[in-house]
Parts: C-alpha cells; structure tokens; sequence
C-alpha cells in the first residue's frame, strides 16, 4: 500500500476568505436600503414640480423641444382671442384669449412660464406709478384672464436708462418696484387672485430688451412684464404648488 505523506497535502487558500463576509455585508446592506426605499413615500406633485423646474433650467420644453435661451420662438407674439387656458399656448403654438389686440402688450413663453409684456405706455404716465384710466381697464381684462389659469404670478417692471431723480423716486430703481407693487395690488384687489401667490420686482435699467441709443429701444425697455409660472390648487385653508 502506498503512503501518502501529510506534507503533501496543501492547506485551503485563506488569503481570498474575507470575500465571504464582504459579499454578505454588502448584500445586507443592500437589503437595508431597499427596506429604507420601499417605507418611503414619493410625492408625485412635488416630484413633477422638480422635473419641471430641471428641464426649463437645462432649457428642454414641452415634446423634447430644446431653445438656447429657453424661449420657443425670438419673435414676440401678439395677444389675440381665443384660448383661455395657458397650456394651449405653452411651446408658443396659440394665443391668449379674453384681450385685444394692443400695440405694446405681447406675449411670449419662456423658461420661467409664460409671460405678458405691457408698455409703460399703456399703464403710467411719464416719470409716474399711478395707473391711468386706460392701464386700469387694461389691467382688469389681463386679471381676468389670468385669474382662472390659477398660476403663481410674478410682475416685474422695468424702466430705460435714462435717469430720474425725483422726491419720491431717487432712482429707475424705485420707479421700476413702484411700478410692480402697482400692478400686483391693483391685481390683487380686483381680479381675486391669491395675495399669497403673487410676487413683485423692481429691475430699473439693469434688463433692457434693446439698446438705448434709440427713442425705439428705449420705448421696448420700459415695460411691466406679468409672468405666469407654476399651477397652484387649493387644498383648504392652504394652497399647494404644483
């Protein structure tokens, strides 16, 4: 009978066994957070919210449409009648119903919403932020046609470079914020749109849509822009943000 020596025989490899115990605690691990996952809940409309907010910040629009600068179209758009629901015209593919047509009050869709520009023209005076006659019933259609959308709301004014130094405006700074606080009350207190979802900005010259070296530029700089951001819908005494 032959003898086997017990030198012969080789001893398990011992330098690989620590993959056993990693491998079971990268499984438990992982068992761990997918408990964590599935007890948590995800809020659908806060969840749609973000996506919105990240593809108009990558500039990706409605059906994959794509704009360097987040618009749809360069060219402004008249208001015109017809729609009265802003998703008909989100991408730029309708108009907005319920006003006139107006020289100086255009529409257009940006990455912020969609956003009504009106002429100092059509609502102040010169050097003024008290609504004239005209820009209060001007305002009234707006307000009733934007009411029902049920959007947040934001109003910015705007003004052109040349300066003004006057008792009660120092600045196009104040002007121009003056000029917003008009508007949103006068919205406000007319259209019954929430006070909670409207917002005011004054931009003085530091936004201008042309250039200044002309009476033309300077007429498409000073403006009120209303933009119409993210729906809301109320949900007892409180309002939540789509």
């Amino acid at each position: 009978m032959k003898r086997i020596s017990l030198s012969a025989v080789k001893a398990p490899d011992s330098s690989q066994s620590w993959l056993t115990t990693f491998n079971d605690m990268v499984t438990l691990l992982m068992v761990f957070f997918v408990l964590l996952f599935s007890m948590g809940t995800m809020d659908d409309r806060r969840f749609a919210h973000f996506q919105n907010a990240l593809q108009s910040a990558m500039g990706v629009l409605h059906e994959g449409r794509h704009a360097s600068e987040g618009l749809i179209s360069d060219q402004p758009r008249s208001i015109d009648t017809g729609v009265t629901d802003l998703a008909a015209v989100e991408g730029g593919s309708g108009p907005v119903g319920g006003l006139p047509r107006t020289e100086g009050l255009e529409a257009e869709y940006t990455r912020r919403g969609l956003e009504l520009r009106l002429s100092d023209e059509l609502l102040f005076g010169t050097g003024s932020a008290e609504l004239t006659t005209a820009g209060e019933r001007l305002l009234g259609q707006v307000g009733a046609v934007i009411q029902p959308m049920g959007r947040q709301i934001r109003v910015e004014g705007h003004t052109d470079d040349r300066p003004i130094a006057t008792t009660r405006y120092p600045s196009n700074w104040e002007l121009s914020t003056d000029r917003a606080v008009q508007v949103v009350r006068f919205l406000i207190d007319t259209s019954d749109i929430p006070a909670a979802h409207m917002a005011a900005a004054g931009y003085g010259p530091s936004r201008p849509r042309a250039a200044n070296a002309t009476e033309a530029g300077r007429g498409v700089n000073r403006r009120v822009a209303i933009i119409l951001g993210g729906r809301y819908e109320a949900l007892g005494d409180e309002d939540v943000l789509k």
